[in-house]
C-alpha cells in the first residue's frame, strides 16, 4: 500500500475521479440524498516519520496540536431505503503549518470563495457536476457549519434541494427571529423515536416524543454577503422538539430545506434524512 500511494503515477485526482465513476453507475436513475461532513485525518502520533510538505499541514486552528490533513466527502444514498452508492465527489486539503489566526487573517471579511467553509458550496457544485444527467434530483444534507446564506442562494436548481440545520437564530423579513417563530404555532403531528444509549456522553436508552412544526420564512441576507445574490430568500422551516423530556440531551432539530413543505409527511422525511 505504501509502495502504490507513493507511486507518482497515483494521484488523489484520479482516486477521487474512479470512486465518482463507481458511484455514477451505481445511482443511476435513483432519487438521492448526498450527505456532506469534514472528517479530520490526524497523524500527530507519526510526526517523527512523516515528510512535512505541502501535502500535510495543521489540524488545529490554534496550531498548539495537529498535524494530518482534512476530507469533505458527498456520500450518495438512495432517499427512499438508504443504499450507499458511493462518494460523489471529495475534496481533500490541508491548513499550512504556520496556521495563522482568522483574526488575523481578517477572516470575517474575506468573500466567500477565500474562505474554508466555501468547502460546502464547492461540494455541492462538484457534486451536481457530477450526477448531472445521472440522477432525476438529489437532495443535499448538511450539518448547522453548512448553514451559508450564499448556498442556499446559488446551489438550488430544478434537480438540487437543499437541507441543512440552522445554525444562526437569524432576523427574518418579518422583523421576528427565525428560532422563535414557530414557538406558538400548534404541533402538526407527534411521533416517538428510539435513542439508543451513549457511553461516551452517558446518555441512557429511551423512547422520545417528537413534535413536529414547520412554516415558510423569508430571510434576510447578511451584511457581509455578495450583493451580487438575492437580497432575501423563501425557505421551509422544521422544528423536530422533543417533549416530555429536560434531559441536556433533549433533542431539538432545525432544519432549513428549499424544499416546498407543503405537509406533515414531507416535513418527517426531512426529518428522517437529516436524522
Amino acid at each position: 500500500m505504501y509502495r502504490f500511494l507513493q507511486n507518482e503515477r497515483v494521484n488523489e485526482d484520479d482516486i477521487i475521479m474512479n470512486l465518482a465513476s463507481n458511484c455514477k453507475k451505481a445511482c443511476k436513475g435513483k432519487y438521492v440524498i448526498c450527505i456532506q461532513d469534514t472528517t479530520e485525518i490526524n497523524l500527530s502520533s507519526h510526526s517523527r516519520r512523516i515528510n512535512k510538505d505541502d501535502f500535510i499541514g495543521t489540524t488545529n486552528a490554534k496550531n498548539s496540536q495537529g498535524l494530518g490533513f482534512f476530507i469533505h466527502p458527498s456520500l450518495v444514498l438512495d432517499a427512499e431505503n438508504g443504499t450507499p452508492y458511493g462518494y460523489a465527489a471529495i475534496k481533500v486539503w490541508n491548513r499550512p503549518l504556520k496556521f495563522t489566526s482568522k483574526f488575523e487573517r481578517g477572516y470575517s471579511k474575506l468573500p466567500i470563495e477565500e474562505k474554508e467553509s466555501y468547502k460546502w458550496l464547492e461540494v455541492s457544485k462538484n457534486t451536481q457536476a457530477s450526477l448531472k444527467d445521472i440522477v432525476p434530483a438529489m437532495v443535499i444534507v448538511q450539518d448547522r457549519e453548512g448553514d451559508i446564506y450564499e448556498q442556499f442562494a446559488t446551489i438550488p436548481n430544478a434537480t438540487t434541494e437543499l437541507l441543512v440545520r440552522a445554525r444562526t437564530d437569524r432576523k427574518l423579513k418579518d422583523k421576528t427571529s427565525l428560532f422563535s417563530t414557530l414557538q406558538p404555532e400548534p404541533a402538526q403531528e407527534s411521533y416517538q423515536i428510539e435513542v439508543d444509549s451513549c457511553a461516551n456522553t452517558k446518555r441512557k436508552k429511551r423512547t422520545a416524543t417528537i413534535e413536529i412544526r414547520y412554516k415558510e420564512v423569508e430571510l434576510n441576507r447578511p451584511t457581509n454577503a455578495s450583493k451580487a445574490i438575492a437580497s432575501s430568500l423563501k425557505l421551509f422551516f422544521i422544528e423536530a422538539s422533543e417533549t416530555g423530556y429536560t434531559g441536556k440531551d433533549k433533542i431539538c432539530w432545525r432544519l432549513l430545506t428549499t424544499m416546498n413543505v407543503e405537509n406533515v409527511e414531507i416535513a418527517k422525511n426531512c426529518i428522517e434524512w437529516y436524522s
